[in-house]
């Protein structure tokens, strides 16, 4: 995967964008982004003043998006370092949880947090 060329990422791109699952949002997206409404449209507002609130509206719409997505990566980034620093013990954890379920299927331990049971009531007819 290492041998991508950029024309072949770009036309992978623009079949990813043309796809049925995504084509279809981008009128929303592109209303949203303006935050255009009848009202606004109509008004007799210059067309430079309408062009700065787009302008903006997109800018603060990627950024706020550009920042929840590089908060989600940081963080599985950091979960998963922890993961890998501490695999051995979490490695023996797991082991030591697997034989006290065991245990427990056996019968031979009791857990009672394990023994409840939840129902949803059954309406009478």
């Amino acid at each position: 995967m290492q041998n991508v060329s950029i024309p072949a990422a770009m036309i992978a791109g623009l079949v990813s964008f043309l796809s049925p699952c995504v084509l279809p949002l981008v009128p929303p997206y592109l209303i949203y982004l303006t935050g255009a409404t009848i009202e606004h449209v109509e008004s007799d507002e210059p067309a430079a003043a309408s062009k700065r609130a787009i302008m903006m509206s997109a800018l603060l719409f990627v950024l706020g998006f550009s920042t929840v997505f590089v908060a989600l990566g940081a963080s599985a980034s950091l979960i998963g370092g922890l993961i890998r620093a501490w695999s051995a013990e979490l490695s023996i954890l797991a082991g030591i949880v697997i034989i006290i379920m065991g245990l427990h299927f056996l019968g031979l331990t009791r857990i009672g947090l394990l023994m409840r049971e939840g129902r949803l009531p059954i309406p009478k007819p």
